[in-house]
């Protein structure tokens, strides 16, 4: 029982270390990162309004989705899903309303 407990400890003792040696190396590359960056190199700056004006909408999942619904399985079968699932979630939330929920 006790031989498994200092196997335990060693393992974690080689696997601290190896975080620690993984870190300096990070720590040192980043610090030759911030040196190397002189006037010669400046950060590109990425403005939030890049792109097309459909991707900056909070919606543009559903919109990727529907488009792509749209050419697999057809408009009208959008429609109607969509129908059907707006009209679902109406009613729920309207016998929730009723029911003082």
């Amino acid at each position: 029982m006790k031989r498994g407990i200092h196997e335990h400890r060693e393992a974690q003792a080689a696997v601290l270390a190896r975080m620690a040696a993984t870190r300096a190396e990070l720590v040192s590359t980043s610090q030759l990162a911030k040196i190397g960056a002189g006037a010669n190199r400046t950060a590109r700056h990425i403005t939030p309004d890049a792109g097309p004006v459909f991707l900056r909408t909070p919606i543009a999942a559903l919109l990727a989705i529907v488009l792509v619904g749209s050419v697999i399985i057809g408009p009208r079968q959008i429609l109607v899903t969509s129908f059907r699932a707006g009209l679902t979630a109406w009613i729920t939330r309207t016998v929730r309303a009723l029911a003082g929920k």
